[in-house]
Parts: structure tokens; C-alpha cells; sequence
């Protein structure tokens, strides 16, 4: 029994160096992934499913955050990474705000309808409206 626990945490302590090594995407990266995804005719239709599912599930809690972020009004980029079952993986925000920052927190835990493939960017921009 103590060997097996051993090697279990043998086993975690390995997941949590892998996790810590791996690094936060590039912006340029993911703004590349972007493009040639909205290059497609699967692409483009997926862009347009997902603006309907963000607005239809998030919108109203993305709106919130506005309100907690004091007066900061300007807007960014969201670009979400996906995974192929439509969770998301990762985000990165250009500029990082305070709004984004909360918004980030909204989409993080979120899941999207599946996208063409496995690791596929979007982008989002948003527009703080008064």
C-alpha cells in the first residue's frame, strides 16, 4: 500500500512539473492561428456560431464585470484557445485590463459547441459601450 502511494505521488509530482512548464501561448502565435482559421469556410462559419453562443450565454455576466471595474473603458482582444470538445484551454488578453481580466475569469470554466479541430484560436474583440 505504501509503495502504491509512493507511487502516486511520484506520478502527481510529475504532473505538476509538467503543468509549470508549460508556457502561456504568444500573442503574434495565436493572432496567426487566428487569420488562417477565418480563412476557411469552416472558419468563418464557426466565428459566427460562436459570437451567437457568447453573447446568448455570457454576455450578461461579461456586462457585470464592467460595472466592478471602475472606470476603465477601454477595449481588447480575447483570444481563445479551444479545446476540441469546445472548453477552453487558454486566453490571452491585448491590452490586459481590468475588465478583461474579469471577463477572462467569465470564459474561463466556459464550453463553446466544438470547433473544426483540436487546439483552435478565436478572437473577440470587446467594445465597452457606456
Amino acid at each position: 500500500m505504501k509503495a502504491l502511494l509512493a507511487l502516486m505521488a511520484f506520478y502527481l509530482c510529475g504532473l505538476c512539473s509538467v503543468a509549470a512548464d508549460q508556457k502561456a501561448s504568444s500573442i503574434s502565435t495565436a493572432r496567426a492561428a487566428i487569420e488562417a482559421n477565418l480563412n476557411t469556410p469552416e472558419g468563418k462559419a464557426y466565428d459566427q456560431q460562436l459570437g451567437k453562443e457568447l453573447v446568448e450565454h455570457h454576455a450578461e455576466r461579461m456586462r457585470q464585470c464592467k460595472q466592478t471595474a471602475g472606470g476603465d473603458q477601454d477595449g481588447f482582444w480575447m483570444l481563445l484557445k479551444l479545446e476540441k470538445d469546445g472548453s477552453v484551454n487558454e486566453i490571452l488578453l491585448t491590452p490586459e485590463t481590468k475588465i478583461g481580466q474579469c471577463d477572462r475569469e467569465v470564459l474561463n470554466k466556459a464550453k463553446f459547441s466544438a470547433p473544426p479541430h483540436d487546439h483552435y484560436w478565436v478572437g473577440v474583440f470587446v467594445r465597452i459601450t457606456h
